[in-house]
């Protein structure tokens, strides 16, 4: 199983949270990381200062020389695909093919608002866009490193091709394992699914670790992402988590991972 770390970009201030996050993604490489995540967020919303983060790639990608660089994710209703898709195009190929181009419907009504865009509709013209950004975007990118994050569209994901990114459920919602069970059965192509999943403060690794094998998702899934928690955590924070997760939680990872005896059967329809 592969294994990613996601940051949110917070800080006091936009330059020293930038410059923090390429550190941090440096370091995420010297530690063996197979891939470093960003998430997007406009006008500060959960405290997060980056709203484009395929330019902050950009910069990772000048410091680093393996490992994936990930968006989780970009919300796609507030883009023009087009564009979207020439601007991940051009980081793919300055970063040697190393993006991973992570989407999904976004969930800040107030930036909807800014944008002129429903709030309402976002589901539905996530779909729309995401048509035109695989017809523009290189198939290597489309159909390997296009990753969408979505509970509800499962089933549109795997048509096209697409990873699945999921994020830790709510308490007692039962339905990711049916979804990701039938997402394996109907993928088009290689079926690829990356958890994200928080690390609480304050828990020991051992704590951790028996967790994140007991999560009932992690058998359908190829990547693990882990991320500090609180979300606006300190750079400090971040590099203890990078170091703590890459020393005790990695080593367990071999054991856990998509090689479930049976995986159900892909049906072609």
């Amino acid at each position: 199983m592969r294994l990613g770390y996601l940051t949110h970009v917070t800080g006091d201030e936009p330059g020293r949270a930038y410059r923090d996050t390429v550190d941090l993604a440096v370091q995420a490489e010297e530690l063996g990381y197979d891939s470093f995540w960003v998430a997007q967020h406009h006008d500060g919303h959960l405290g997060g200062l980056l709203p484009s983060p395929l330019v902050l790639l950009a910069a990772v990608a000048e410091r680093t020389r393996l490992i994936r660089l990930g968006t989780a994710v970009v919300a796609l209703p507030l883009e023009d695909p087009r564009r979207l898709a020439e601007d991940a195009t051009v980081l793919d190929v300055l970063s040697g093919r190393r993006l991973e181009l992570g989407i999904g419907a976004g969930a800040d009504p107030a930036a909807a608002r800014r944008f002129g865009r429903s709030y309402d509709d976002r589901h539905a013209e996530t779909v729309a866009a995401l048509d035109v950004l695989l017809e523009h975007l290189p198939a290597a990118l489309a159909e390997e490193r296009t990753w969408w994050a979505t509970a509800s569209a499962v089933d549109a994901a795997a048509d096209r091709g697409l990873g699945i990114l999921s994020g830790k459920p709510p308490a007692g919602d039962a339905r990711v394992v049916p979804d990701l069970a039938r997402y394996w059965t109907y993928a088009r192509g290689v079926p690829r699914v990356a958890l994200s999943r928080p690390l609480p403060p304050g828990r020991s690794s051992g704590r951790i670790i028996d967790e994140l094998l007991a999560d009932p998702a992690l058998p359908w899934a190829g990547e693990l992402i882990v991320q500090a928690q609180p979300a606006t955590a300190p750079a400090a924070v971040h590099r203890e988590v990078l170091e703590r997760t890459a020393r005790h939680v990695r080593p367990f990872l071999g054991v856990a991972g998509p090689a479930h005896a049976s995986p159900a059967p892909r049906i072609a329809r």
